[in-house]
């Protein structure tokens, strides 16, 4: 497996080279054949941040099962819930080192998600209020949802992507998009996130 280091920065730093193999620098997407083997890195700490986003958002367009990971300054409960729900599958600070990229580059390409421990303790504290919010209400029941639509929800909280479930379901991913979206609007859910806290709070 492979890495591409999308920065500004003209040199790789000693830990990036440390830890990704075939690691490839890039500043844009331009004239880059998106390639699901391949983990991107997103230097939120050069790259203009929009920029940056539009970025997040052409590779999961290409293939939302790519994995993803954002590399910022100064990490922030909002901004690493919005990335993650925007496709992102890691959220770390771009100083880490070595043995971690290892680890986020392990955990992300084997279906996880990645956020920097104080990060994901204060995450685990606000998914269980989300779920216990989203559970409170009479209208949200699981029991309203098909046959399908739950094995289509079942198969997200477990990180499977659209063109995963469609395989695994043996229907097309313009199906699966559509009882994803009756999902959502179903449970009260914006996007997978919140699904996925939703699913695995709420099921066995």
């Amino acid at each position: 497996m492979s890495n591409t280091m999308l920065t500004l920065s003209p040199e790789p730093s000693v830990r990036w080279l440390e830890a990704l193999d075939l690691l490839e620098l890039r500043s844009s997407l331009q004239g880059l054949r998106i390639n699901a083997s391949v983990t991107y890195w997103l230097d939120f700490s050069t790259l203009d941040f929009d920029q940056a986003v539009l970025m997040l958002d052409r590779i999961v367009v290409a293939d939302e099962s790519i994995p993803i990971v954002c590399m910022v300054s100064f990490p922030r409960d909002e901004e690493a819930f919005a990335l993650l729900g925007r496709g992102a599958r890691g959220y770390c600070h771009v100083a880490a080192a070595a043995p971690q990229l290892r680890l986020v580059e392990s955990t992300v390409r084997s279906g996880g998600f990645w956020l920097p421990t104080s990060l994901m303790r204060r995450f685990m504290s606000g998914a269980g209020g989300l779920v216990s919010q989203m559970s409170d209400q009479p209208e949200v029941s699981f029991d309203d949802l098909t046959k399908r639509e739950r094995q289509v929800a079942q198969s997200v909280s477990n990180g499977l992507s659209n063109r995963e479930i469609a395989a695994r379901l043996n229907i097309s991913e313009r199906t699966v998009k559509a009882r994803l979206t009756a999902v959502f609007q179903k449970l009260g859910v914006r996007d997978r996130v919140q699904l996925a806290l939703l699913m695995r709070g709420g099921t066995s």
